[in-house]
């Protein structure tokens, strides 16, 4: 037995055991403020005065951020790598400081749970719109678009010739509004309509539309659309990433969508789907456990397939007419394109 090595070695195993260990060294040096000093050279012991830590760890980290990329090394002065300076420097158009933040609290306070909803079911949870949904999460959405799916999506959607014709589009459940921002910037003449909940639009669209310099262009609608109306007259509505975990309300939702579309209006939703033998890909898979494991009824939560979501449209009357993968390896998004006839 000892003189023989294992069929199948253990990387893999240990693979996945270093990434979390690795993703704790970068938050910690997120956190700390480490990227922020590191835009310009320094030794190990300058950034650990400014930074108020510990010299001896603070070399230590430094060394293991330039074996994994994110910092670069020059005799004893340490400096962000351009990879840093992209994506965890403020001021960056890029920076995912917020979506990593949020990514940290999934980690520590859900994902920590799994076993205990193993053992005893979905977690109750007493969170309501405005804790869900709140700025700090809105931000953190805007920075995952920047990181490919805002253009690859923006890029089809100005090749359609329904869009390049049609005079009022909404962003369902816009959040952020930098579809809508991207969009009304593509076609001047186009009336673009950002619609979410009253706190999120107050908290944190209309600033991002400002700064923007976008506010006589993009108009903003406080409303619940789960609940309330979402207007009508539209020739084009857009959906990103905001039907999950309403497989119950769905028919409903794709009615009030339908009926608010002119005839021959396009609804485009953009989402991530499950495969059809629901064993990928890997994004969905782990956000459809995260999601069936803090909901009181797990199977409203579940992700869709991307043939039950064009079932649910066809039955709310939608003609389904193409199916468009964006995907990359870290956003597994379609853009589902269905007409009201």
């Amino acid at each position: 037995m000892f003189m023989h090595t294992p069929e199948i070695p253990p990387d893999r195993i240990y693979e996945i055991i270093q990434s979390v260990e690795i993703f704790h060294v970068i938050d910690s040096a997120l956190e700390l403020g480490f990227f922020e000093v590191l835009k310009n050279p320094v030794t190990s012991h300058e950034l650990a005065r400014r930074t108020r830590t510990d010299p001896r760890l603070t070399e230590k980290i430094c060394n293991l951020l330039v074996a994994i990329g994110f910092l670069n090394k020059k005799g004893p002065l340490y400096e962000n790598s351009r990879l840093s300076n992209l994506y965890l420097v403020e001021g960056s158009p890029y920076c995912q400081k917020n979506l990593l933040k949020l990514e940290r609290s999934i980690v520590k306070e859900r994902w920590s749970k799994l076993s205990e909803a193993l053992r005893s079911g979905p977690i109750k949870t007493d969170e309501e719109g405005k804790n869900t949904f709140s700025r700090e999460f809105i931000l953190a959405m805007a920075e995952g678009a920047l990181r490919g799916d805002l253009q690859r999506t923006v890029k089809i959607l100005c090749q359609l010739r329904d869009l390049k014709k049609a005079k009022k589009f909404l962003d369902l459940g816009g959040g952020h509004g930098l579809y809508a921002i991207a969009l009304a910037q593509a076609f001047p003449d186009l009336h673009v309509y950002v619609l979410d909940l009253p706190h999120v639009i107050e908290s944190t669209t209309k600033e991002i539309v400002d700064r923007w310099g976008m506010k006589e262009r993009v108009h903003l609608i406080s409303a619940d659309f789960t609940k309330d109306e979402i207007g009508n007259d539209y020739d084009f509505i857009f959906a990103s990433d905001v039907l999950y975990g309403k497989r119950l309300h769905l028919p409903n939702l794709l009615k009030k969508i339908y009926d608010s579309l002119n005839r021959d209006g396009i609804f485009a939703s953009k989402h991530w789907y499950l495969n059809l033998d629901r064993e990928g890909p890997l994004q969905s898979l782990l956000f459809d456990l995260l999601l069936s494991m803090y909901r009181r009824e797990a199977p409203d939560f579940e992700l869709f397939t991307s043939m039950e979501f064009i079932s649910q449209l066809k039955g709310a009357g939608f003609v389904v007419e193409d199916v468009v993968d964006i995907s990359s390896g870290i956003s597994p998004s379609k853009i589902i394109l269905a007409r009201r006839c």
